[in-house]
């Protein structure tokens, strides 16, 4: 006999399902990002059991003795020195640190993800990937025009290069197999996806992206890592933008500003993108609640939708519960949320919608809820950072780069722009916040209320954030600032 599902797991699936991704995860990493979307996009596996026992040093538990690898990889090895096996422990700790900078290879290789320089690197599936790679494939190969989005190919291209710096370390080990036993190869499946204009958004910024990478490297040369990183970082910044943005999209809630904080202790611009931040997780937790309403409705458990005692009627005959719930109390919590949630103003179905989404974070995922997610994502992208007292966007200048090859086509670039047109460019695609039209930024801000709850001017230091926003593309070489004060965007300026 199957098991029976407790409600609360029920719901978190439905929820998880109709995202498209699982936000539940605190151990989400980039590495584990770049394994999915690179294993979906190429339809690429490979056994990587023999590079993990030499990436997981000696200092680690477990891990192989140095002697047992020279005498089990002596085809791949020359032996030199007074003493090859401590030659090779140091060795093998310097690779750790090329290729575990996320701390994601551990001493089982069923869990273990290695930094991917090329499409030897690809593995199997693991959990943290929280279904990220497929979310994002789907989004890629949806026809637009008849096309998929030209990031694919990009990505394909990075990947089989292995003649980058990282991979040759490991060449050794690579070429003791044939390639077809190292590799399996399946067809990426693409599965047709419900479209919205989030996921519009995603997609439009993946190509300009992708066009961007494709003309550097014809100006500069090809630099397959340069690209996969910033695939990898423009992912986790899209799955963030997708999960704030999605209660506006499905439920119609509001659309979030994300003011970027320049670093330079500006307290009103600070405070405000502290707000904007919670906001964020805000709009995570309405649409939650927004979902458990549509549950409600579409799952026909509740028999009149507008009486307080059907859905308590409900909870206390119809909700299943796990055992250890049953012994937490937790019928008796949600029952006291509906009536306190009524007595407050709520109709009983929102009351309701309320309660579960509190018992579904409270219960269900205590560690990391899918708010809990959007600190989860913006911490690892280099998108969100304390720096202070709490967190705010605090953007590192890769990601800002990065964000910005995705809303600025390539002619664009080669001919240059102004700061104000990126600050437009930026709010209309993602409501990204920079500070270049202060009226035109302090009126969204205040708008959605984070105006008014900070306490210093944040008007007049919305220019000067702007301005060392400005500084940081200027430091990596995509802006320029001339005597008469006009800072222009792009690669020749």
């Amino acid at each position: 006999m199957a098991k029976q599902q407790d409600t609360l797991s029920e719901i978190g699936l439905e929820l998880c399902n109709n995202l498209g991704f699982n936000p539940t995860s605190s151990s989400t990493k980039p590495l584990y990002v770049a394994n999915g979307i690179f294993r979906s996009c190429t339809g690429i596996e490979c056994r990587v059991d023999d590079i993990h026992e030499w990436v997981l040093s000696e200092r680690r538990s477990k891990a192989t003795f140095s002697e047992e690898v020279l005498e089990k990889y002596q085809d791949a090895i020359y032996k030199s020195g007074e003493d090859p096996a401590e030659d090779l422990k140091e060795m093998r700790f310097y690779l750790e640190k090329v290729f575990n900078p996320d701390s994601t290879v551990f001493p089982s290789v069923a869990h273990s993800v290695m930094n991917i320089p090329s499409k030897w690197l690809i593995r199997s599936k693991v959990l943290s990937e929280a279904d990220i790679g497929e979310f994002l494939r789907d989004i890629l190969y949806t026809p637009i025009e008849g096309k998929a989005s030209p990031a694919i190919a990009v990505i394909k291209v990075a990947l089989m290069n292995d003649d980058d710096d990282l991979t040759r370390l490991i060449k050794p080990l690579i070429v003791r197999k044939p390639e077809d036993e190292r590799i399996k190869r399946n067809e990426p499946e693409h599965t047709d996806v419900s479209w919205n204009a989030a996921k519009q958004t995603i997609r439009r910024g993946f190509d300009c992206l992708a066009r961007n990478c494709e003309e550097y490297s014809k100006q500069k040369g090809g630099n397959s890592l340069l690209v996969l990183r910033r695939i990898v970082s423009f992912s986790i910044f899209a799955i963030f933008y997708y999960l704030e943005d999605i209660n506006r999209v499905r439920f119609g809630g509001e659309r979030i500003p994300l003011l970027l904080d320049s670093g330079q202790s500006l307290g009103a611009v600070e405070r405000a993108s502290e707000a904007c931040f919670v906001a964020c997780k805000k709009s995570v937790e309405a649409y939650t609640t927004a979902f458990v309403c549509e549950w409600l409705k579409d799952s026909g458990v509740i028999r009149d939708y507008s009486s307080q005692s059907a859905y308590e009627e409900y909870i206390v005959k119809g909700l299943s519960l796990t055992q250890q719930q049953e012994a937490k109390g937790v019928r008796s919590t949600i029952l006291q949320h509906i009536r306190a949630n009524c007595q407050a103003g709520d109709s009983p179905l929102l009351a309701t919608a309320k309660a579960l989404q509190f018992s579904l974070y409270t219960y269900k995922y205590p560690n990391t809820t899918p708010s809990d997610f959007c600190n989860v994502l913006g911490t690892k992208a280099g998108l969100v950072s304390s720096g202070g007292r709490y967190k705010r966007f605090l953007i590192n200048r890769f990601l800002l780069e990065t964000i910005v090859l995705s809303v600025i086509d390539v002619d664009s670039l080669i001919d240059g722009i102004e700061l104000c047109e990126l600050g437009t460019a930026l709010r209309e695609s993602y409501c990204v916040v920079i500070g270049t039209d202060p009226d035109i930024d302090y009126a969204l801000m205040d708008s959605y209320g984070i105006a008014d709850a900070t306490p210093e001017d944040l008007r007049s230091e919305l220019p000067e954030n702007a301005k060392e926003i400005a500084n940081m593309l200027i430091s990596m070489g995509l802006a320029k600032r001339y005597a008469d004060g006009v800072t222009l965007i792009g690669w020749e300026v």
